[in-house]
């Protein structure tokens, strides 16, 4: 039954009376309608300066992701937004005018739209435009110190301001609406009990019947009114009744499913922005550990801590060429991952220079090595270098994907990981460098010196004892002029040969310099070390070298042992010792072990040639 049928079937007499009350009801109802309405509108004009927002968000977070990792794909979001946001203030201003046009608008909104525009872009053109051109050719500290001026940040919190204003004053429009609609039901009401007492003593029965229909209905819409504006999500109405109750328990309905889905949406938006903030703290705090480690050895340590966090419910290995680069050799291992050394030409990971998962390449045959690889394989590049690779697989047993979290996190997290091991790799070539002999391999004088004032407190304490092996090649400038630079080079590099495979483990052999050599023993008295030249001294004594197809002759080392004493100031004098038992082998006719304390003679100033 319509409404208007059920007021004509009251009694005719009355019929004007009751014409009147329909027509009150008409314009109550409208008059929630439009309320309604403009509920409706504000609820839209709010979502899209929530979405401006939104973008602004984007935007910052695109900008700061690509100047930390460099990685375009971080500006996907910031190049949505740049291109959508035009259309959502402009948006924002027709709806702004057309509220204009019906008397409805708030005061200063219009200002506050020309301001957020005029900060976005402000902060388009000083801050992001800049830091991005900056990190685009590379320059990052012009980057950093736009960063460091803290402008944008300041334009962003501006606009955060102005927004909040604006949301402020729409919700304040809303709440008043929502206000104005209650009054006008209520008028509704209050008239509709007048009329119905007027016409009490000749259609009681029909009239109350109708009223309470009506009541019925409008109470319940009104309390899910209530309901939904005190933030209870879901709210539903019956839709039952005249026909015009329940078009607008439908339009009620379907305005409370809307929100809900938006509120649900912006939730789930929220906890991804969320994620992904967190994952990018985790991999810069990740990336600030892995610049402070000085060796492979620390950063997988650190690795080894922070791979499991990173990717949490797997476990798996990484591993990382050698220095001859024809192994893969395991680095760090989580989740109680084994993976053995392996070749890295059995890895079509590698070989094609791309990430392989299980199952994704149906055309994919297994390792080379014949094993049936099951795990996910990401290989590590930095600047066109192959560094290793990454394996993992899902920890839980039985489950056959990464979770997807995981997966999203995935290539960021290897690309930290790749860069780490490039600036670790290089720090150790440039390591080696600084305290090698270029021509022999051995340890130079600068990390010999090093290592003796590591050791000598030790050997002065009595705590270890600590020797030290002073050798000559014999005769060596005679060798230099009779056979060349060349064969002298050769001879330099047989010795450091020998003496490196001598070397106990803890040793150091080193090359002070021309023809001299040195093996610093911690943890040797005088007598091991003794024996250790000994055993030296007859190794080379029975070499017969040629170079070039040309016979050598004999070569012969003297050398000279001391061991660290309480009675010496410092490490020059454990030199100084060990030089002169030297001395005194080449003294007593070269080809000899001398150890310090049996030559009864200090080092002269001017020697003999060798």
């Amino acid at each position: 039954m319509s409404l208007r049928r059920l007021l004509y079937s009251t009694q005719l007499p009355f019929w004007l009376l009751l014409l009147l009350a329909f027509v009150l009801l008409g314009r109550a109802l409208n008059a929630r309608v439009d309320a309604t309405r403009q509920v409706d509108s504000t609820r839209v004009e709010i979502a899209q300066v929530n979405r401006v927002m939104q973008q602004v968000v984007d935007m910052e977070t695109g900008v700061r992701g690509y100047l930390l990792t460099a990685d375009a794909s971080f500006l996907e979001p910031y190049d949505a937004a740049v291109a959508s946001l035009p259309g959502d203030l402009a948006r924002l201003r027709a709806v702004d005018a057309l509220e204009k046009e019906k008397g409805t608008a708030q005061e200063g909104q219009t200002e506050r739209l020309d301001r957020i525009t005029t900060l976005i872009s402000r902060w388009q053109m000083e801050v992001a435009g800049p830091e991005l051109a900056a990190a685009r050719r590379g320059d990052r500290g012009a980057a950093v110190a736009i960063v460091r001026t803290r402008t944008g940040k300041k334009i962003i919190d501006a606009v955060r301001t102005e927004i909040t204003a604006y949301t402020d004053a729409e919700n304040a429009l809303l709440s008043r609406s929502l206000r104005t609609a209650d009054a006008r039901l209520s008028e509704l009401r209050t008239a509709l009990y007048g009329l119905l007492g007027l016409a009490l003593i000749a259609g009681i029965v029909s009239i109350s019947a109708g009223a309470s229909i009506l009541s019925r209905h409008f109470e319940a819409l009104t309390g899910a009114a209530r309901r939904l504006s005190g933030g209870e999500r879901g709210v539903q109405v019956r839709e039952g009744g005249p026909a015009e109750t329940r078009e607008l328990a439908a339009a009620f309905n379907r305005m409370s499913e809307e929100l809900t889905h938006a509120t649900e949406a912006a939730r789930t938006h929220a906890l991804e922005l969320e994620d992904r903030n967190r994952s990018m703290r985790q991999l810069g705090d990740l990336s600030d550990w892995m610049q402070a480690a000085r060796s492979l050895d620390e950063g997988g340590q650190i690795l080894a801590r922070a791979l499991p966090e990173l990717l949490p419910g797997t476990r798996g290995t990484l591993l990382h060429h050698n220095a001859s680069r024809n192994l893969l050799v395991p680095l760090v291992s989580w989740g109680g991952d084994v993976q053995r050394p392996g070749s890295p030409e059995h890895c079509w990971a590698l070989r094609r220079g791309e990430t392989r998962r299980p199952g994704s390449m149906p055309y994919a045959p297994p390792c080379l090595n014949g094993e049936e690889c099951a795990s996910v394989c990401v290989p590590l590049f930095s600047h066109g270098e192959t560094l290793g690779i990454l394996r993992m697989t899902p920890a839980a047993e039985g489950a056959a994907d990464l979770d997807p979290a995981v997966d999203r996190a995935l290539p960021g997290v290897a690309r930290q990981v790749a860069l780490a091991l490039a600036s670790l790799r290089l720090q150790d070539r440039l390591l080696q460098l600084s305290i090698r002999d270029p021509l022999t391999g051995l340890y130079n004088r600068r990390h010999l010196e090093d290592e003796l004032a590591l050791h000598f407190v030790n050997g002065v304490s009595g705590t270890a004892p600590v020797s030290l092996i002073a050798l000559d090649v014999d005769h060596f400038k005679r060798l230099n002029d009779t056979f060349g630079h060349e064969a002298g080079d050769a001879a330099l590099v047989r010795l450091a040969a020998a003496l490196s495979d001598l070397a106990p483990a803890g040793s150091t052999p080193a090359r002070p310099g021309g023809e001299e050599f040195a093996l610093l023993l911690p943890g040797h008295d005088l007598a091991s070390a003794t024996a250790l030249a000994e055993t030296l001294r007859e190794h080379v004594a029975e070499w017969t070298l040629s170079h070039a197809g040309i016979a050598l002759g004999r070569v012969t080392v003297s050398l000279g042992v001391a061991q660290v004493d309480r009675l010496m100031t410092g490490p020059d004098a454990l030199v100084r010792a060990a030089d002169e038992a030297l001395y005194a082998a080449k003294r007593a006719g070269r080809n000899r072990v001398v150890q310090a304390g049996e030559a009864p003679w200090t080092l002269p100033e001017a020697l003999p040639a060798h």
